[in-house]
């Protein structure tokens, strides 16, 4: 066992307590019990002294002032009398060993009494007696005088103390059994503490503290395990960002490989395009329109890419503050449906919206909530069959709305459906877009302090997000 083992400390402390614990005790007895023993004695009769004055003061020495005289005498186990002032004995009560020595006042304490003072003084025992203890008190024209005798205890001090030296080896014996005793209870938890301590700093979380205790041992085994638990939580959260960063890292890699390649795309486009314009290689007016057409339509993408990185740049830099207002959400979704139908007709998908009548009038940017209802429309559309439907519906949740963009259609599966908010993110859907749309809602929805999700159902998929009524202009 180590020198400065925890055990050893406190087993010789034990021994140390149970040592200085007998020695108090011995010198309690051997220099201080006499001197207690006699004040207890001196303070009883005090009290009794003052309660008779109080009775013969009232009553003088009648028969209840007398029964009260014989009943506090037997309990002093003493002698009381009642003295004139001429020093006669006018009531007496008790018998005491030495009584007729005792009686005898001496003449300055006597003097003392006659000047009205309360005397207490000791009368030594002679051959074959003890000493007595008395208290000389005026009372009107009587003298009160009270003796009890002083028990002999130095002897029973000195047999103590000696009976002191055998209980010190006897209560040696048992405070080393008790300490070790006692020791084990408290550093065997300790030890087990120590134990699951040194397995946490290996980073082995899954240790713990199995003791039902209730006292601070056992609270500080569950604060243990607490940490424990904090610790693998904070762990496993670390090690999933270092994973999520580490699929950043390679999204953000797909990422600028896409974008090259919908970018080089457009432009090949339009140089060539541009290029047959220039050589004059179109053979009639309308295919010299369509290569136009076919312009404008890759300018628009290239518009639609570098705006939709340049809003999610100033969103996620955290500059960029949205501008509270009061406005009505279904005549705006109303709007976004009517050119999704126009845009998307030849493709048979029908846009549908829930309750067209009800009117909701919510508290948020209006031009960035037309841009999240937008980017989830879009959404919905890359993932919605040829002749699917896709629904938006409005739901009055207390203080707030909640709106839903359905779209029919396979699940996302679950091991995506934690990624999709991220910027860059387009799982398994190649050729479905850059994967910024819905980066683009979650940075608009959680700078209004929305909750937003995505739920699978039976037949499709429900995009969500809340918003706050505007208050009532009363």
């Amino acid at each position: 066992m180590k020198k400065n083992s925890i055990y050893l400390k406190l087993f010789a402390m034990f021994l140390l307590l149970a040592a200085i614990i007998i020695g108090l005790l011995w010198i309690l007895q051997a220099y201080f019990f006499n001197d207690y023993y006699q004040n207890q004695k001196l303070n009883q009769m005090k009290r009794y002294g003052i309660q008779l004055e109080e009775q013969i003061k009232t009553e003088g020495l009648s028969q209840e002032t007398q029964a009260q005289i014989e009943e506090i005498g037997n309990i002093l186990n003493g002698r009381i009398t009642v003295i004139d002032t001429k020093g006669r004995s006018v009531y007496q009560n008790g018998f005491m060993m030495g009584a007729a020595r005792a009686f005898r006042i001496p003449s300055d304490v006597w003097r003392q009494a006659q000047r009205g003072e309360t005397v207490i003084y000791r009368i030594p025992g002679h051959t074959g007696f003890i000493d007595t203890l008395a208290l000389l008190m005026p009372i009107n024209d009587y003298y009160l005088l009270l003796q009890t005798p002083l028990q002999v205890i130095e002897e029973s001090v000195s047999i103590s103390q000696q009976f002191y030296v055998y209980l010190f080896f006897v209560a040696l014996i048992v405070s080393m059994l008790l300490s070790g005793i006692f020791s084990r209870t408290i550093t065997g938890p300790l030890v087990k503490l120590n134990r699951v301590a040194g397995e946490m700093a290996k980073l082995n979380f899954d240790v713990r503290w199995e003791d039902n205790r209730g006292d601070e041992i056992g609270q500080l085994g569950e604060t243990i395990n607490f940490l424990t638990d904090q610790l693998k939580k904070s762990f496993d959260e670390l090690k999933l960002e270092l994973m999520k960063e580490k699929n950043m890292d390679k999204m953000r890699k797909q990422f600028v490989a896409r974008v090259s390649h919908e970018l080089q795309t457009p432009i090949s486009l339009l140089r060539g395009y541009t290029e047959a314009l220039q050589d004059n290689m179109a053979k009639d007016k309308n295919e010299e329109i369509e290569y136009y057409q076919i312009i404008d339509e890759e300018i628009d993408k290239l518009s639609h890419m570098v705006k939709d990185l340049l809003d999610l740049s100033q969103l996620e830099s955290g500059s960029f503050k949205v501008k509270m207002e009061s406005f009505e959400i279904s005549s705006l979704i109303d709007g976004i449906l009517h050119k999704f139908r126009m845009l998307y007709k030849n493709e048979g998908i029908q846009f549908h919206m829930k309750d067209e009548d009800a009117a909701y009038n919510v508290l948020g940017d209006e031009y960035r909530i037309e841009q999240v209802i937008t980017n989830l429309l879009q959404n919905a559309v890359a993932h919605c069959p040829v002749s699917g439907n896709i629904i938006i519906n409005l739901e009055n949740v207390n203080e707030v709305v909640r709106i839903e963009v359905y779209n029919e259609g396979e699940p996302i599966h679950k091991d995506d459906i934690d990624n999709i908010w991220e910027s860059f993110y387009t799982g398994n859907d190649e050729g479905k877009g850059t994967g910024l749309g819905l980066a683009i809602v979650k940075s608009v929805l959680e700078l209004h302090d929305s909750n937003y999700g995505v739920e699978n159902i039976d037949d499709g998929v429900v995009f969500y997000f809340y918003l706050n009524k505007a208050p009532i202009n009363l």
